[in-house]
């Protein structure tokens, strides 16, 4: 038993949750710390923090388990977020209830979240997280959240291609980049606006580790357009493009680094930003 407890991955939370929507009741999955658990990687230019496989847990994805969802319905939030739905926002989301249960049906058929967390769970945990965020109030910055749970999304369907090769896991991965694209794009349009903010929210993430904050939210606006924003339109891509330099300039011409602002986000967006000129100058964009 003790060894059996050591290899111990996960736990259920003790207190029951009762979803809002469908008045299931059910236990949130956690991820148990330590114990040599989790082997973090290298920092990628899309904030995402990678962990080794180890010898006694193999490969761990921590990630799989920060959106609570409702086994029954699929209602699916951030913690903060999950008694928060009322009124005619309630509402929607019953009404919405079937169109979550077929969205992800295709690609994964036997999700269970009563079950331990797959990757196919938890992606869909962030699939039906930016669609329960279609009904949140401004004061829960719902498309900040929108944006990092498609991001989330694409980085664990990218996990589970490299798992399952063959099974076109990176295009839902790229469906799912140009959906966070879009998303970071409008957070940084609606802040701009004063139309919703994410001053209100103590993690930025992307990732769990590091917050990098409203920088964080910046350098990603731009560096997903430039990554997976459309290539087919020349003139459009050179708007889009002018306009996410614009946006990653907001990091870069603060100057040196600090506690506020770390050298590795302070050296992505520099690199970013020459990039974007390169290509702009290429396409005959004046900088």
């Amino acid at each position: 038993m003790a060894d059996e407890k050591k290899m111990k991955l996960t736990f259920l939370s003790k207190q029951e949750l009762d979803c809002p929507v469908c008045e299931n009741s059910f236990k949130k999955e956690e991820l148990l710390s330590g114990g040599g658990r989790m082997n973090a990687g290298d920092l990628t230019k899309e904030l995402h923090r990678t962990y080794l496989p180890t010898n006694k847990f193999g490969a761990v994805y921590p990630l799989l388990y920060p959106v609570i969802v409702c086994p029954s319905c699929y209602y699916a939030s951030y913690p903060s977020d999950f008694d928060n739905m009322k009124g005619d926002r309630l509402q929607a989301l019953k009404k919405g209830t079937g169109d979550r249960k077929t969205a992800m049906n295709s690609l994964f058929p036997d999700l269970d979240f009563n079950q331990s967390r797959r990757l196919q769970e938890g992606i869909s945990s962030y699939a039906f997280a930016s669609m329960c965020y279609e009904s949140g109030t401004n004061d829960m910055a719902p498309t900040f959240k929108q944006a990092m749970s498609c991001l989330r999304a694409a980085w664990l369907c990218m996990d589970l291609h490299g798992e399952e090769k063959g099974e076109n896991y990176d295009y839902l991965a790229h469906v799912f980049y140009r959906k966070a694209a879009f998303f970071y794009g409008r957070v940084v349009e609606l802040e701009q606006k004063g139309e919703e903010s994410v001053e209100g929210l103590s993690h930025l993430g992307p990732d769990l580790d590091n917050n990098y904050g409203f920088d964080g939210v910046l350098y990603l606006s731009g560096y997903l357009e430039y990554k997976y924003g459309q290539r087919s339109n020349p003139e459009r891509r050179g708007k889009q493009l002018a306009k996410a330099r614009a946006t990653v300039s907001r990091i870069v011409g603060m100057g040196k680094s600090s506690k506020a602002k770390p050298t590795a986000i302070l050296e992505l967006s520099r690199d970013l930003h020459k990039l974007i000129k390169e290509e702009l100058d290429e396409l005959g964009v004046e900088t």
